[in-house]
């Protein structure tokens, strides 16, 4: 069995890795470097009642949103700081179509 080799230096930050991105290949694009909010995302559970469930479905159906959309609407509406990205209609296009 073949064994790895130790790795003997730190990997570099981020930030050095653009810079040495930048520095090695001027040419390519930028890079998207606006995804420490995305990967801090954490999940949401609640535990609501049937009937207040459906209650929020059939209203996200009724304004054309998903639930989410509607749940940050409200959250926003009452002063709660949303993220404009949590305010989109993420849904992969293949389950559009779809009822929930």
């Amino acid at each position: 069995m073949k064994t790895l080799k130790p790795r003997t230096t730190a990997r570099p930050s981020a930030a050095e890795a653009l810079r040495i991105a930048a520095v090695q290949a001027p040419s390519l694009p930028p890079t998207r470097t606006v995804l420490a909010d995305r990967s801090a995302t954490r999940n949401l559970r609640l535990r609501l009642r049937l009937s207040t469930v459906a209650a929020i479905t059939a209203e996200a159906r009724r304004q054309g949103l998903t639930q989410k959309q509607l749940v940050c609407q409200a959250l926003a509406a009452a002063g709660v700081a949303i993220t404009a990205s949590d305010l989109e209609d993420r849904t992969p296009l293949r389950r559009r179509g779809r009822s929930c």
